[in-house]
């Protein structure tokens, strides 16, 4: 699952303002669904290790844990919604 989740980019639309700043914020619960609707891979919100919820437009990295001892970097892409 951790070389598979390397391969990832997790798309998720959000409303945000002129600034890029959100409207609200991209939680792990979100990061999860999307994760689990769009590849079929089942992980547990707890597992995706945000330090705080994605609150600007753009590319991030989140890690997430998919054993104790392995550590997968996921690439999340937070767009505005059309």
């Amino acid at each position: 699952i951790a070389e598979r989740m390397k391969t990832i980019t997790v798309k998720i639309e959000v409303k945000a303002g002129d600034n890029g700043k959100l409207f609200g914020r991209v939680t792990a619960k979100e990061i999860a669904e999307a994760l689990k609707k769009d590849f079929g891979i089942e992980v547990d919100k707890k597992k995706v290790q945000l330090k705080d919820a994605i609150k600007t437009l753009g590319t991030h990295t989140v890690p997430v844990k998919v054993h104790p001892k392995v550590t997968a970097e996921l690439k999340v892409v937070v767009t505005e919604e059309a």
